[in-house]
């Protein structure tokens, strides 16, 4: 109170009047400053609030889209596992019913040309076999043969190609693309090695017919084994040819259905 009289002494009301404000100015401030905090803060607040309330809805969004995705993407996959499953055993039955066409092709053959055994030799590469060579081995795939024999699939396999090199030539440059051993003796006097193979002193003749892909590339052979005396005809050979183009047909179906067609390997 003494500080108000001497400050109204000094400078009369003016003075009491500038405190005065000053402490209005003061309070007023303070009490401005705690309102604006506190709406301030409730602003926050409220913004907080929106902003965790749509962080929630498009995180239940994001959610929502991903599950949706992983389904869509589950049905994908089992929906491609299954036809993948499918396609796998139309072709599993394709190969077996074709196979089973070649078999009767074989047996029909024999049969049609009196002969004791009627096989199919295929070329190809070895897994192992760098030298860049078309045809490096051939074995027996499909054969059909008379009550008593053996078959030749379990020793003629993987044989190499020079074996049979020198009855491909012949083959390739007979206008029929047939080759008839019809005496043992010179096949073993030719070609001791292929005659070799055959092991069965019983065959009398032999009978070799090209089989061509559809590009036009030598694949194999079908052979016609005699064990017993028989006079081949120029009518048959004719049938032979075409025989055999019609057997070289489905075997040229098969080769749709392997994986390693381009490498030449033997289903």
């Amino acid at each position: 109170m003494e500080l108000l009289l001497n400050i109204f002494e000094k400078y009369g009301l003016d003075g009491i009047l500038a405190i005065c404000l000053c402490a209005i100015i003061f309070y007023g401030g303070k009490w401005l400053s705690s309102k604006l905090s506190n709406e301030v803060s409730t602003g926050l607040e409220k913004v907080g609030e929106k902003l965790t309330d749509q962080m929630s809805k498009q995180n239940d969004q994001l959610m929502s889209t991903i599950v949706n995705q992983q389904e869509k993407l589950i049905d994908h996959l089992l929906h491609n596992e299954a036809e993948k499953k499918e396609l796998h055993n139309e072709m599993v039955h394709d190969k077996i019913k074709l196979a089973e066409e070649i078999i009767e092709s074989l047996k029909n053959i024999m049969i049609s040309h009196h002969a004791q055994r009627a096989f199919i030799i295929e070329f190809h590469n070895s897994n192992n076999n760098l030298s860049g060579i078309p045809f490096a081995k051939y074995s027996c795939t499909y054969e059909w043969f008379d009550k008593g024999l053996f078959g030749l699939s379990h020793r003629c396999n993987s044989l190499p190609f020079s074996q049979i090199a020198r009855v491909t030539s012949e083959v390739i440059q007979n206008d029929n693309q047939i080759k008839i051993y019809s005496d043992m003796g010179k096949m073993e006097e030719e070609n001791p090695s292929l005659f070799s193979s055959h092991k069965d002193p019983r065959t009398k003749q032999i009978v070799y017919s090209a089989m061509y892909d559809r590009n036009n590339v030598l694949i194999g052979m079908l052979i016609l084994e005699y064990q017993k005396d028989h006079k081949i005809t120029n009518e048959e050979i004719n049938q032979l040819s075409i025989q055999t183009a019609e057997l070289t047909s489905i075997i040229n179906l098969r080769y749709k259905y392997s994986k390693d067609k381009d490498d030449n390997n033997i289903k």
